[in-house]
């Protein structure tokens, strides 16, 4: 066969791909940008409300996040707006920002490899649902590519300097979430050895990188200085960390079985060929890639809870290296890797994407909107009172369902800080649930909340659960005896979110609804 065909197929093949992403890119755009704020990204944005009423990190506000997750989400804050649709436009902007940093990781042979990490990323994020909307663990994957991209960059063209932006937004990667430190090193020692065999000045590039890291320990210093989080910090460090970690270990098997996609394997399949034909031994570029899979399966694994988005690092860079396999120049006396860089595009494009186009497509029609109770509860909130009577007065005993979210929409302050009953009901005793037991207790004693939103979500149950509360008994009897249940509320069917509202005796709020009881 003439050359020149397989030149040609290839040719239009990047075309198609190109075409392909662009359109799934709209379609992305139009089919979620609808998506409200909720699940995790409502509760980390209500944090950051609190914080801007005065609440401090870890010691006001009771959460297990690490300061750089507090800082990403401040400045996205800032830059992108408050609203629902600022944040839609935000998460637009990262997965723009993950395929142009994929395909400068590709350079000029392989920056198709790029456009195939942003389209498969895009889709199976998409089809996760609104709950997985610029979730930490996106963040962090995609400050790490955007920080491969600048390694790449600086060791390519030989510019030290560019090793201080990649180590910027590896720290921020890490100061978000700390196993994103083994990729940092992983990376320095990788510029080093490389380097010093090209008899380049190493030491150089390894300190540009180290005053990027710096940099940010200065600025997750400078926080934790200016909210007096030490003392807090070190605390969760020590015992709410690890009482979450032993909480709900998925088992080896799951965590295996769940660690790559399905849909991806055929197109793998077709990179690992390609790789046995024309094997050598790996550039330092490959090698990097695979250094990032590596750490992205071992945090999957660490973490053991079998999560979605835990993988999202890890399938990350496992596309960028399959795209890397599959594209750039081919072995003219090995026509069969022509054969195999169609083949998957191919594998791509009519298997892994349409299956997750349809998920997406179906995700609304299959399950509950989960903003429906946030709203719902939006609703029930403002005729007790809303923002006006009830600053203050209303205390979520819930994790991620909505309560959060909808005191976030009305810009009403909780009774406390606590943003989540994880270790408040918690059937496991421990250091960690005996500290949150003793904080709340206190802020109650205090100023007793007017109004409670008890929610059936119980993180330690698969089943969603009211009973989560009869887990610390003297709360239990407290909302007994000095509080009247008045709506309860559920969004579904069976294992499905719920929620009751409770009202406390002799407060205004229980006053105002019993001389209108109706309004609810």
């Amino acid at each position: 066969m003439n050359d020149t065909v397989p030149d040609t197929l290839l040719q239009r093949m990047r075309w198609i791909v190109c075409l392909v992403f662009l359109g799934l890119f709209v379609y992305y755009v139009v089919a979620t940008v609808h998506w409200p704020i909720v699940w995790d990204g409502s509760v980390m944005h209500y944090i950051r409300f609190l914080m801007s009423r005065g609440f401090q990190p870890y010691s006001d506000i009771t959460d297990m996040n690490l300061p750089g997750a507090y800082l990403t989400e401040g400045w996205a804050m800032a830059v992108f707006g408050w609203s629902d649709l600022s944040w839609r436009v935000y998460e637009f902007f990262l997965i723009a920002l993950l395929t142009v940093s994929g395909m400068v990781i590709g350079g000029p042979r392989h920056w198709l490899a790029g456009v195939y990490t942003g389209m498969f990323f895009m889709m199976l994020h998409g089809s996760e649902g609104s709950m997985m909307a610029v979730e930490r663990d996106e963040v962090m994957t995609i400050l790490l590519v955007a920080a491969m991209a600048c390694f790449f960059i600086a060791i390519r063209r030989r510019q030290p300097w560019v090793l201080l932006p990649y180590g910027l937004l590896a720290g921020l990667a890490a100061s978000i979430k700390p196993g994103a430190v083994l990729l940092d090193v992983a990376l320095m020692l990788l510029a080093f050895v490389t380097l010093r065999r090209q008899a380049q000045p190493a030491a150089r590039y390894v300190l540009w990188a180290l005053g990027g890291n710096l940099l940010v320990l200065g600025l997750v210093a400078g926080f934790i200085a200016q909210h007096h989080a030490f003392t807090g910090l070190l605390f969760l460090a020590r015992h709410v960390l690890p009482s979450y970690a032993s909480e709900k270990n998925a088992g080896r098997l799951y965590l295996l079985r769940h660690l790559t996609p399905v849909p991806l394997l055929p197109m793998l399949g077709a990179a690992l060929l390609s790789v046995l034909i024309r094997w050598r031994r790996p550039t330092w570029e490959q090698t990097a890639l695979l250094l990032g899979a590596f750490v992205g399966a071992f945090s999957y694994w660490a973490q053991a809870k079998g999560y979605l988005y835990h993988r999202y690092l890890y399938t990350t860079f496992l596309v960028l290296w399959a795209g890397w396999e599959l594209t750039g120049p081919t072995d003219r006396a090995k026509p069969v890797q022509r054969t195999l860089q169609v083949a998957g595009a191919a594998l791509l494009l009519l298997i892994a994407i349409p299956f997750y186009v349809h998920r997406l497509y179906e995700f609304p029609r299959t399950v509950p909107p989960p903003e429906a109770l946030a709203f719902a509860l939006d609703r029930d909130l403002q005729t007790l009172g809303g923002t006006d009577a009830l600053q203050g007065e209303v205390q979520c005993l819930d994790l991620v369902n909505g309560c959060l979210n909808a005191l976030y929409r009305l810009r009403l302050v909780q009774n406390n800080g606590m943003t989540g009953d994880l270790l408040l009901f918690s059937p496991t005793p421990g250091a960690g649930p005996d500290y949150y037991h003793a904080w709340f207790t206190k802020r109650e004693l205090q100023h007793p909340a007017s109004v409670v939103v008890l929610g059936n979500e119980w993180y330690h149950r698969i089943a969603v659960n009211f009973d989560k509360i009869n887990t610390w008994p003297q709360y239990a009897q407290y909302l007994r005896s000095d509080y009247v249940p008045i709506v309860e509320r559920h969004f579904g069917k069976g294992n499905e979110p719920a929620y009751r509202i409770y009202l406390r005796k002799g407060s205004p709020v229980l006053e105002r609804y019993e001389a209108a009881p109706a309004k609810l």
